[in-house]
C-alpha cells in the first residue's frame, strides 16, 4: 500500500499534536469460556493495531492545507500516510492510516484555532 507524506509548511508538519492525544496497548490474548464457566486464555496469532486517538491545534491556514492534502493526496483515507511516532517523542517515521469508522472532525476553539479529532491505527 502507498504512504503519502503528513502536509508540512515550511518543513514543518501542520498541526500540533496535543496531550489529550491518547492511544491503547491492544491485548494479544484470547480468553475462552469453558462449559463449566472458567475462562481459559490463549495467545492470539493475530496483530492487532496500536489505536491512537489523536487530537490536534490546527489554524485556519492549516486546516485549508490538511483538507486539501486529505481529499487530493490521501484520497480521505485510502492511503496510509507517515507522521513521526505519536507514542514516543523520539522524532522516528512511523506509517499510519485512518479508521475507516471514523472521520475528521473539526473543533472552532477561537477565531483562528481549531480542534481536530482523528483515529488513527498503526498500518501493518
Amino acid at each position: 500500500m502507498t504512504a503519502v507524506q503528513w502536509p508540512k509548511i515550511d518543513g514543518e508538519y501542520i498541526g500540533t499534536m496535543l496531550r489529550d492525544t491518547t492511544w491503547n496497548m491492544p491485548s494479544k490474548i484470547i480468553a475462552d469460556q469453558t462449559r463449566s464457566g472458567k475462562y481459559t486464555t490463549r495467545q492470539a496469532h493475530i496483530k492487532k493495531p496500536k489505536t491512537f486517538n489523536v487530537v490536534m491545534h490546527m489554524t485556519l491556514e492549516e486546516k485549508r492545507i490538511f483538507e486539501n492534502w486529505y481529499v487530493n493526496v490521501c484520497r480521505e483515507g485510502l492511503f496510509n500516510f507517515c507522521y513521526p511516532r505519536v507514542d514516543d517523542n523520539t522524532g522516528v517515521i512511523r506509517t499510519y492510516q485512518f479508521d475507516s469508522n471514523t472521520d475528521p472532525v473539526f473543533k472552532n476553539t477561537g477565531a483562528n484555532n481549531l480542534e481536530v479529532t482523528m483515529i488513527w491505527m498503526e498500518a501493518t
